[in-house]
């Protein structure tokens, strides 16, 4: 009973938030709402509205941290668009990239590490020095129910479609990123068209602060 107490109390601190806000920062053409705590911008027809899903989307890993945000891409222009996943890239504050990580990417990562939990709906790890490890190595973790590690389906189940956008219509779905926001000062999520090249600006720049409560 003593040890369960243990597991029980270490995980409700896990579990605890670490007083971290993710902010969408307005420019001269993106426009920022208070109510969702997102951020949009319109170019060609096209919006892209971006909000931070999860600060740690799988909060059991131990060497890295998955990321999430949600988008929603809306076409109003009189053509059809299809924007995959590598349109989208990540850059912190010191200029360093990230791209999305593919959906049979997400399902390798979760696969392999939900064998370090008790299955679900139970909270906890089978080895006491698991929940040390989990716990030096993160510097903030998610107040998820650990129902997407034993259920990696579900998490891939909400991504963003790669789905060919008809005039008038959008999708929308969440998009991972390898990376720890506890360590950033700033974030931008750049979008781009068809056509764009790399090289050249980007066609969305949705920029977040990272701020410490």
């Amino acid at each position: 009973m003593k040890k369960i107490s243990i597991l029980i109390s270490m995980a409700c601190f896990l579990l605890s938030g670490c007083g971290i806000a993710v902010v969408p920062q307005s420019t001269a053409t993106a426009r920022v709402d208070l109510a969702t705590n997102s951020i949009s911008e319109t170019k060609a027809g096209i919006t892209i509205t971006a909000a931070l899903q999860d600060l740690e989307a799988a909060p059991y890993l131990m060497d890295s941290n998955l990321t999430s945000f949600n988008l929603t891409v809306a076409n109003d222009s009189d053509r059809q668009v299809s924007i995959p996943l590598d349109s989208f890239l990540l850059i912190d504050n010191e200029g360093m990239q990230y791209r999305p990580v593919a959906p049979e990417r997400i399902q390798e990562i979760l696969s392999q590490n939900s064998p370090y939990l008790i299955p679900y709906p139970y909270v906890g790890y089978y080895y006491l020095e698991d929940i040390e490890k989990a716990g030096a190595a993160r510097t903030f973790d998610s107040a998820l129910p650990y129902y997407a590690e034993n259920h990696p389906q579900d998490t891939l189940a909400g991504t963003l479609p790669a789905d060919t956008i008809v005039p008038g219509a959008k999708i929308s779905g969440s998009i991972f990123f390898l990376v720890d926001l506890s360590t950033k000062q700033t974030i931008e999520l750049r979008g781009y068209l068809p056509g764009t090249s790399m090289n050249l600006p980007a066609d969305f720049v949705l920029p977040f602060s990272i701020e410490k409560k």
